[in-house]
């Protein structure tokens, strides 16, 4: 009987031993690289051998470091060292974790203080969380109108070029600041502002007001960032021609530039550090769209042309993408702004150099197709290897963000 009890308290203690993180004794999530671990120090100790950075300094400089109250290591050096002391190995890294679950390994106990609900710090901490829910009712409102140009008899194409001037007016030409460092709500109000300009500028496009709201939204969530590259892109290259930029510096908001000494704060994207994190975004020429921006310098596209080449890349895209009666749609889109392009190179007569300068665009689509083959690259690389740890309110808003 004695024996029984002993071991009923032993078989207890176990149980409530495998509940627990073996590195930062909050609640685990199964048995991570050979240890009963949570998904944040299984993350860890991956990135650990995945960027080569197994050694660290200690913190406080005797290798007895600990967890705060919440889990928290402030220490990377006794916290890979506590990893390997409880029996992590390398030789176990993999894409996929092999967890356990919880009904029947990690069972849940109400009166764990390591349970998420005593502990707030467990993995939200390491989850950025975006509400674009009032944004998207800000981009409805902007769709719904019809922008009428003064002036008359204008293609659908003028009228675009028109209204890429109009959102163009809020730009500095002169003096115009360098940012010195970009966080979490420089990213956010960037990002509302592109946006809201692509938004803008698409209701220049008559035939595009004709459409389902729906549709309008969809083609608005598809070509936001492709706008926001190539127009802040054709920006650089002209205040470059005009040497109100250096060629270091980009002009990637209206009202400022950024440049290759620009701090960038990551803290908030991932759990890596900054110059880790760069790694997974692309290279620094790659961020700041630099082989397009000379692509576009060469080209010297007028505004007409660049409107064009920013649609016909986003309505093809988008129409392969969906198909159905949408891409149909979309076709139909293309067709009226390559007739006005035509046209356009009539008007000036210039139909002998047609050919010429269709092939010249075509290195505009072709370099910033390259771009996008670089980021989803570098992009699926970080997102396979868990570094991204932000949420969206509306995912789509970035689903088409590379051309995949």
């Amino acid at each position: 009987m004695i024996a029984s009890t002993s071991a009923d308290v032993k078989t207890k203690k176990s149980l409530r031993k495998s509940r627990k993180c073996q590195v930062c004794y909050l609640r685990a999530h199964g048995n991570h690289y050979g240890v009963v671990s949570c998904r944040a120090c299984a993350a860890f100790f991956r990135r650990v051998f995945i960027t080569h950075k197994q050694h660290f300094k200690c913190q406080g400089g005797q290798m007895k470091c600990e967890p705060n109250s919440v889990g928290r290591w402030d220490c990377k050096s006794c916290r890979t060292k506590k990893c390997f002391d409880i029996g992590m190995r390398p030789d176990n890294i993999q894409c996929s974790d092999d967890t356990i679950s919880y009904s029947e390994s990690i069972p849940n106990d109400p009166k764990d203080t390591s349970s998420p609900s005593a502990i707030s710090s467990s993995s939200e901490e390491y989850i950025t969380f975006f509400d674009f829910t009032s944004l998207l009712e800000s981009i409805e409102n902007i769709l719904k109108t019809q922008i009428d140009t003064p002036i008359t008899n204008q293609t659908s194409l003028q009228k675009l070029a028109y209204g890429l001037k109009e959102i163009r007016k809020s730009q500095v030409l002169e003096n115009i600041p360098v940012v010195t460092s970009i966080g979490k709500n420089e990213t956010f109000n960037s990002w509302k502002m592109d946006m809201e300009r692509a938004a803008t500028w698409l209701t220049y496009f008559d035939e595009f007001c004709t459409l389902k709201s729906e549709e309008k939204m969809l083609i608005t969530k598809c070509m936001w960032l492709l706008f926001r590259r190539l127009e802040r892109s054709a920006m650089t290259a002209d205040l470059r021609r005009a040497k109100k930029c250096q060629k270091s510096e980009y002009a990637m908001k209206t009202d400022s530039l950024v440049s290759m000494e620009t701090k960038y704060e990551f803290d908030w994207l991932s759990h890596f550090s900054a110059e880790q994190i760069k790694v997974f975004l692309g290279s620094s020429s790659g961020m700041y769209c630099e082989e397009l921006t000379n692509c576009i310098m060469e080209v010297q596209p007028s505004d007409e042309e660049l409107c064009f080449i920013i649609c016909d890349l986003c309505f093809q895209y988008l129409g392969i993408k969906v198909g159905g009666e949408i891409q149909q749609k979309l076709e139909g889109l293309q067709k009226i702004l390559s007739d006005n392009l035509h046209n356009y190179y009539l008007e000036r007569n210039r139909e002998h150099r047609y050919t010429y300068r269709l092939s010249q665009l075509m290195k505009i689509s072709q370099q910033y197709n390259k771009l996008m083959e670089e980021k989803r690259r570098v992009g699926v690389v970080g997102e396979v290897f868990g570094v991204f740890r932000v949420k969206w309110s509306h995912p789509d808003i970035f689903k088409y963000a590379r051309f995949e």
